[in-house]
């Protein structure tokens, strides 16, 4: 009996399967970061969403509005309660990294403290009186969606600010 033969398959064998496997976990690996990639895209996306629709439900209620005064902050807190951010803001505290939860947390406050000032009697004659009292809520936000951005993808180019 040849014991090279012997050794030689058996090494053969143990390499091609320790080949395979490596293949086989980085392939997985891939799977798994495109996978956890397309899982935050989509949260992002409804939580981008969500807080776009109930701010502008909230502008709308506090500026275009007719209505009186205590009928608009209804309006407002309406928009808040029913625009999902709040919701949202959980699965934005598991899945996103630590940062982005922090801008998402006060993303949603700046909004719900926005509504309870309303409901506490306070009002805007105009959008940029409402804008510049929560010029921290815009700030948030939209630090918000460029870390959101580079999160996805780190090597994306900036987004420009905003128009004030």
């Amino acid at each position: 009996m040849d014991w090279g033969t012997i050794i030689g398959t058996v090494t053969g064998a143990v390499i091609g399967v320790g080949a395979t496997s490596l293949a086989d976990r980085s392939r997985w690996r891939r799977e798994q970061a495109a996978s956890r990639s397309a899982i935050k895209r989509e949260l992002y996306a409804a939580y981008l969403a969500a807080v776009a629709q109930a701010w502008n439900e909230i502008r709308a209620a506090v500026i275009d509005s007719d209505e009186p005064w205590p009928e608009r902050a209804r309006m407002a807190s309406l928009a808040y309660r029913n625009g999902g951010v709040y919701e949202l803001r959980y699965q934005m505290a598991i899945t996103a990294p630590p940062n982005i939860v922090v801008l998402s947390d006060q993303t949603m406050r700046g909004i719900r403290d926005l509504t309870n000032k309303l409901s506490a009697g306070h009002t805007y004659a105009s959008w940029d009186d409402l804008k510049s009292d929560n010029q921290a809520w815009f700030d948030a936000f939209n630090a918000m969606r460029r870390m959101m951005r580079l999160d996805l993808d780190p090597e994306a180019l900036p987004v420009p600010p905003p128009s004030r």
